[in-house]
């Protein structure tokens, strides 16, 4: 496992996430698996990851608690991020000192703002809740604070002006990367100095499915390499990603995500025109 280096902590290039964490049905309701979780979790200490995402609403709220329980022996071992969304609930005081509590750690390690875009980038400024983080990082409760970018490119360059921050989370995957305003978007974050943590690598389109013929493509250009192994081999490939965020559902997927970072490998020019292709066939409309 690599690891890189975000607000001087060195954190691993993948990170799991706990956002499709197993569930177990119950007689009376569904609840996350916390036992099949739990494998996942040690799954990914063995392959030497050390950042787990997670969030206030993974799993209705039962994530955090979890995450906090089965990584309690291990806090300067792994690093934890969570985050603010003021469309599950806006009161950003009360959600952070329960998030505290359920983490059970003295500092969280990576905290960001969710889905700042923009129709509302100036929500969580104009309602205090920036501010409001920012003070608990500089009472030691937060150690890094950043942001999940939906900005256009002009948009973003303002709001990486409003406060100091130390990350930017952006969706990056190769449909979105050839076909839309993504590689704009990296290269101001990039000129900013910040460094990226990548989710919603395995996000191809509309329906997450390829296309046939971009299946094909694919399977044409490396025979017997996975979905996941594209999407997450282009994340890593990409200077400037400090870490990928991958929401795995079982201990195996967690296993083939180790097994992309197990070395330095990357993608060649010729891979990444492939997966330029392989993009425009998705977004083409189909033909009548």
């Amino acid at each position: 496992m690599q690891y890189k280096s975000i607000a001087s902590s060195a954190v691993s290039r993948l990170g799991i996430g706990t956002k499709r964490f197993p569930v177990a049905d119950t007689l009376h309701a569904v609840h996350l698996d916390e036992s099949a979780a739990l494998e996942m979790v040690e799954q990914a200490r063995r392959g030497g990851i050390s950042l787990f995402d997670t969030s206030y609403s993974h799993r209705k709220g039962e994530a955090e608690q979890f995450l906090g329980c089965a990584l309690g022996d291990a806090v300067g071992e792994t690093h934890v991020t969570t985050s603010f969304f003021e469309m599950v609930d806006p009161r950003y005081e009360y959600v952070f000192q329960k998030q505290m509590k359920k983490l059970g750690r003295p500092c969280i390690d990576f905290y960001h703002i969710e889905e700042v875009c923009d129709l509302n980038y100036r929500r969580d400024v104009d309602s205090g809740a920036v501010d409001f983080l920012f003070g608990r990082k500089e009472a030691g409760e937060i150690g890094a604070l950043g942001f999940s970018s939906q900005l256009n490119a002009d948009n973003l360059r303002l709001y990486l002006g409003l406060y100091p921050w130390d990350f930017v989370r952006m969706r990056i995957n190769y449909v979105d990367w050839f076909t839309s305003g993504v590689q704009e978007c990296f290269s101001v974050v990039r000129e900013a100095g910040l460094p990226v943590i990548a989710h919603g690598t395995l996000r191809l389109g509309p329906t997450s499915r390829l296309r046939p013929q971009a299946l094909a493509a694919l399977n044409e250009a490396a025979p017997g390499r996975s979905m996941v192994d594209w999407g997450l081999r282009f994340a890593k490939s990409i200077e400037g990603v400090a870490s990928v965020v991958c929401n795995a559902r079982t201990s195996t997927q967690v296993a083939e995500a180790v097994s992309v970072f197990a070395d330095d490998a990357v993608l060649d020019a010729g891979e990444f025109e492939v997966l330029a292709e392989v993009a425009r066939m998705q977004r083409a409309r189909p033909s009548r």
